[in-house]
């Protein structure tokens, strides 16, 4: 079996590592020198699974034994789920193995914007203690709250699970399918018509949705209108499942606070960033300028220890897809997750 690396990503060298020599199961990994589209197309013809977050028409048509598709972590907005409808043979999963990073981040945002850290911080640093004394910007307690999960998959379901147990908030999630799952974890689980419910009554809101055509700006205005004043929002999910100018305002108005790791402009490549050629990027609203939000730049999975944790649903499908078996975490082609 013929997997070709279409991207590069974290967990690449575990994988390779895990495959090597006796150990092979019969897959061949194809690691190119680079990953751009005509050194790609060299491998089509021979391909079985490509790892990948993109992939073209081109190479489709190129590749008649591709079979699987597999993104190495979990979104999968990068893929054109309406061209890949004209390939029905083709099957697509994605790795729910960073959840709990993600989670993670979630919290310490969260938790970052809660505690007003990197206010309290940045005062600091300029020798400044007044934010000791003042009480505009007094912290927020977090036991006991009321927390709304917009997306209860397996990063929504790990960031619930670490608030309740640890800090016995009261979890109201949101799901396409509620009736899907059963856990101990919520209060309430609804579908997405439930989310007035959950934005008017929660403390605290983490977005952990797929970007879907469903999705995009699903939490605009109208919502921001709903939630609590003080309500404090995350997003590590995908910057337009938020509308950009919902939050701007949400914030400028100052009626409640955000963490946000995912957003609507990047540079244009990693490697403008590394070489110094692409130094600054901003969004479309200044919100560098203001206080009641703490940014990070889509980081949440960058992890010192990132490895072959990272790469285990990648690594048991690979697996399972040698012994001729069904991989985990098939995504539809029709819904876009």
């Amino acid at each position: 079996m013929n997997v070709l690396f279409g991207t590069s990503f974290g967990s690449q060298k575990a994988i390779l590592e895990k495959f090597n020599g006796e150990n092979s199961h019969n897959i061949n990994l194809i690691s190119p020198d680079d990953y751009s589209e005509q050194t790609l197309l060299k491998y089509a013809p021979e391909t079985d699974v490509l790892i990948t977050d993109s992939i073209s028409k081109e190479f489709l048509n190129q590749a008649p034994h591709l079979k699987y598709i597999q993104i190495p972590y979990t979104g999968a907005n990068g893929l054109d789920f309406n061209l890949l409808k004209n390939y029905p043979s083709v099957t697509v999963t994605n790795s729910h193995s960073n959840s709990l990073t993600i989670a993670e981040h979630a919290v310490a945002l969260l938790f970052t914007v809660a505690k007003q850290i990197n206010y309290r911080d940045a005062h600091m640093r300029q020798g400044d203690w007044s934010t000791r004394y003042e009480r505009v910007m007094n912290s927020f307690p977090l036991v006991g709250k009321t927390a709304g999960i917009i997306g209860y998959g397996a990063i929504g379901e790990k960031t619930a699970k670490m608030l309740k147990f640890g800090f016995d908030m009261k979890i109201l999630g949101i799901k396409r399918h509620p009736e899907e799952i059963k856990d101990n974890i919520c209060d309430f689980l609804g579908g997405i018509e439930d989310m007035p419910k959950v934005l008017q009554e929660s403390d605290f809101i983490i977005v952990a949705l797929p970007l879907t055509n469903e999705t995009r700006g699903i939490i605009n205005k109208e919502q921001f209108d709903m939630m609590k004043k003080g309500a404090i929002i995350v997003n590590i999910a995908r910057g337009p499942i938020i509308e950009e100018k919902a939050l701007y305002d949400f914030l400028k108005s100052k009626k409640g606070y955000a963490g946000i790791d995912v957003w609507y402009n990047y540079p244009s490549s990693e490697t403008d960033i590394t070489q110094g050629k692409d130094k600054k990027t901003f969004q479309n609203y200044p919100f560098h300028e203001l206080e009641n939000i703490v940014m990070s730049p889509h980081s949440a999975f960058r992890v010192a220890d990132i490895g072959v944790k990272t790469g285990e649903d990648i690594i048991t499908n690979l697996m399972l897809l040698s012994e001729g078996k069904q991989p985990i975490n098939i995504l539809h082609s029709d819904l876009g997750y």
